[in-house]
């Protein structure tokens, strides 16, 4: 249940509310089924901090420490989530419909079979992030770190991968068509072989494929030549 002092504090003053939290580390804030529709919350301490259920429409958490933060069907549509620390937080069942994610730190979060359209992951942090079977479709990752993300069976058509960080990424069966690759770091041959792939896609410049069909395809690594 939702804490009125809690509640109180972080509205009156997001100084203060760090303050306190700084001498009482070890209690979990508890904002479950809180309206803080359009609330500025701006680099607040709120690790721990329980949302389940809360309205958190257009809510500005740019900067904010969200670390292992639970937001189980809370409305997060439009939120600012810039720059945040969301390690290890929870989403299930959130509603993230137009919010964003730039700079976040969002290392072995939870994605898997969600609906992540319109949401911008521009240089955040998703290693060992599982986003398996998720809807990534057209979603801005431009310079994000995806090592040793989980990607199989996700949709990421026409996404923008630029300057992303692919080592060990897991793509398997992932849609890349019309997805740009381009500048992306660490991407090899055996990922491309083992995702789907159309005439479109935008592979950096050490990758070719040979097509042999319409459907089917051989990709491999550059050789480098020596002066």
């Amino acid at each position: 249940m939702a804490n009125r002092e809690h509640i109180t504090l972080l509205k009156s003053s997001i100084e203060r509310w760090n303050i306190w939290r700084e001498s009482y580390p070890k209690i979990e804030p508890e904002f479950d089924r809180v309206d803080f529709n359009g609330l500025n919350l701006k680099n607040a301490n709120l690790r721990r901090a329980n949302f389940d259920m809360a309205l958190l429409n257009s809510t500005n958490f740019e900067g904010a420490d969200l670390t292992k933060a639970l937001f189980s069907g809370s409305d997060l549509r439009g939120a600012n989530l810039n720059e945040t620390d969301c390690s290890a937080a929870k989403f299930h069942g959130a509603d993230l419909y137009g919010c964003s994610f730039k700079k976040a730190i969002l290392r072995r979060v939870n994605f898997r079979n969600f609906d992540l359209r319109g949401i911008d992951f521009s240089k955040a942090d998703l290693r060992k992030a599982d986003l398996r079977k998720s809807n990534l479709e057209k979603v801005n990752l431009f310079g994000a770190d995806l090592r040793q993300a989980l990607f199989a069976e996700a949709n990421i058509r026409e996404a923008y991968l630029s300057s992303s960080w692919l080592q060990g990424t897991d793509l398997q069966s992932a849609n890349l068509s019309k997805a740009i690759l381009r500048y992306s770091i660490k991407l090899t041959s055996t990922q491309i072989q083992s995702a789907k792939i159309d005439c479109e896609t935008k592979l950096p410049h050490y990758l070719k494929v040979y097509w042999t069909s319409e459907t089917d395809f051989r990709c491999e690594e550059k050789t480098v030549l020596s002066s």
